[in-house]
C-alpha cells in the first residue's frame, strides 16, 4: 500500500505543500527498556533499534489546535510533572483517538529507558529516538525543540498507517548507521522547524506554525518513472493549510555539513544544524 503524500511536484516554479511522514500506531503499555518494548510488540520493526522506527501519526490530529496548544505547553516545562505523569490535558482538548500525538512527542524526545504516563488515559509512553532526553526533567532547549519538531513531522502519514522509516541527522542518536543504511536505500526528505516556540495564534484554519521541508536530490529517480509513484503519495494531498513549506531540492536550499544538511527557515536566518532526514525501504515504491 502506498504511504507518503507529496501534494504536487510542480516541475516549474510551483512546489506543493508537505504533510509528512510518520508516527507509531502501536501501543507500548509495559516496560521502559528496549527488551520490554520487543516483548510488548513482538516481531517486527521494533526488532530494529533506533534510529529505525515507524511512521503513522495522523496529520489531522497533529495539526489540530488543541494538540498544538498542548505541545507548546509541554515544551515549556518538564515532561514528568510528578510521579512519572505528563501534564493533564483533558479529552475535550485532545481526544483519546488523538493522544498518539503526545506519544509521538515522547518517542521522539526520550530514550528507550525513559517513560511517562498519560494521567488522563493511563497509557504509558516510552521513548525511542532520544533526541531530547533532558526534556523528562526540564523544559526543551532550542536544539531539543527543533529536533523533536522535525522528528514528529517526519512521522506523519496521510493514511495513518505505520511503515518503516530510518532517521538521520547531526545528532548522536540518529547519526548515519552503516548497519541500517542498506535496509533504507531511498533518501526521501529533510525537515526543519520549531513548533514549540511558535507564536502563531491558534485561531480559525490557520496552521499553527511553519515547518520546512526539502527533498533529496535523487528522490525523483528512486522509484518508478521519475519517482512519481512514490512522490504522488508523499505530502499534503492538496491541503492548502498544512503548515509545511517545501523549499525545493535540499542541495539547492541548504548547505551540506558532512552527510547532512544545515538549512535556513528564511533567507536572513542563521543556518540550523537541527535537521532530520527520513530514509525509506525500497518497498515504499509499491
Amino acid at each position: 500500500m502506498p504511504m507518503w503524500r507529496v501534494c504536487r511536484l510542480f516541475i516549474a516554479l510551483v512546489v506543493a505543500c508537505f504533510v509528512g511522514c510518520g508516527g507509531t500506531a502501536e501501543e507500548l503499555e509495559q516496560g521502559s527498556s528496549l527488551a520490554s518494548i520487543h516483548q510488548a510488540l513482538g516481531e517486527g520493526i521494533y526488532d530494529r533499534p533506533p534510529p529505525n522506527g515507524l511512521n503513522g501519526t495522523s496529520p489531522s490530529c497533529f495539526w489540530a489546535h488543541g494538540t498544538q496548544y498542548a505541545l507548546r505547553s509541554m515544551g515549556s516545562a518538564a515532561l514528568d510533572q510528578g510521579e512519572g505523569n505528563l501534564p493533564n490535558f483533558p479529552l475535550n482538548l485532545i481526544s483519546e483517538s488523538c493522544r498518539h500525538v503526545l506519544r509521538s512527542a515522547v518517542e521522539c524526545a526520550l530514550t528507550t529507558e525513559q517513560s511517562v504516563r498519560d494521567p488522563v488515559t493511563g497509557a504509558l509512553y516510552t521513548g525511542w529516538w532520544g533526541l531530547a532526553p533532558s526534556w523528562l526533567g526540564d523544559a526543551l532547549d532550542t536544539s531539543g525543540r527543533r529536533y523533536v519538531t522535525a522528528c514528529m513531522v517526519q512521522r506523519l502519514n496521510f493514511y495513518g498507517t505505520s511503515v518503516p522509516i530510518l532517521f538521520e541527522g547531526d545528532h548522536p542518536a540518529i547519526t548515519h548507521s552503516t548497519t541500517s543504511a542498506s535496509q533504507y536505500p531511498i533518501q526521501e526528505s529533510t525537515v526543519f522547524g520549531d513548533l514549540f516556540s511558535s507564536t502563531t495564534p491558534l485561531l480559525g484554519l490557520l496552521p499553527a506554525f511553519n515547518v520546512f521541508v526539502c527533498w533529496e536530490s535523487l528522490l525523483p529517480q528512486s522509484c518508478g518513472l521519475l519517482g512519481l509513484p512514490l512522490l504522488e503519495q508523499r505530502i499534503c494531498d492538496d491541503a492548502p493549510l498544512c503548515g509545511l513549506l517545501p523549499v525545493g531540492p535540499c542541495a539547492l536550499s541548504c548547505v551540506a555539513s558532512g552527510p547532512y544538511w544545515q538549512c535556513r527557515p528564511h533567507l536572513l536566518a542563521p543556518l540550523w544544524t537541527e535537521t532530520v532526514r527520513v530514509k525509506l525501504e525500497t518497498s515504499s515504491c509499491q
